[in-house]
């Protein structure tokens, strides 16, 4: 059952307005929203401008520039580079796919680990729980996957 859109309005003060709710909300609140799969829309209040990616790439960079981050300087200057070239366009579908299979992988060893957990928890630590972890697995499948899509890119180019 697919659930509304959640529209949030943006107020010129930067305020967040939740419709759903009728009350106004943070930007870690929105975040918790993503984090629980709420399907979000943020609007400018007066115009009706959908905002909704810069503020989730607000989101981002808070992450980015706290504690531990995921993209290095060298990640993040390789992507402001595919900005303008003919590969823009091949990226963007690459990178969806590519998180699709990551959070499949990352969801199948949470149940494992949960299931591992279960059936010996007074027997392990914590991080022995991970090491039947097919990772060279999910890597390979990464790879052939890119792999695929590349060929299927290049064969539709020079048809």
């Amino acid at each position: 059952m697919k659930t509304e859109k959640r529209i949030i309005k943006k107020y010129h003060n930067r305020r967040l307005y939740d419709t759903a709710i009728s009350c106004y909300v943070t930007i870690s609140d929105v975040k918790q929203m993503v984090l629980e799969y709420e399907d979000i829309q943020i609007v400018d209040a007066k115009t009706d401008e959908d905002l909704t990616r810069s503020v989730l790439l607000q989101i981002i960079s808070e992450e980015e520039a706290g504690g531990t981050p995921i993209l290095s300087n060298e990640t993040i200057c390789q992507m402001i580079r595919m900005y303008g070239e003919v590969s823009q366009s091949l990226f963007a579908p690459f990178l969806e796919q590519n998180m699709r299979i990551f959070a499949e992988w990352q969801e199948k060893i949470e149940e494992q680990a949960k299931a591992v957990n279960k059936a010996n928890r007074w027997l392990m630590s914590p991080f022995q729980s991970f090491s039947n972890i097919p990772f060279m697995e999910w890597q390979r499948s990464l790879q052939q996957q890119a792999l695929s899509f590349w060929q299927k890119t290049i064969n539709n180019s020079q048809e």
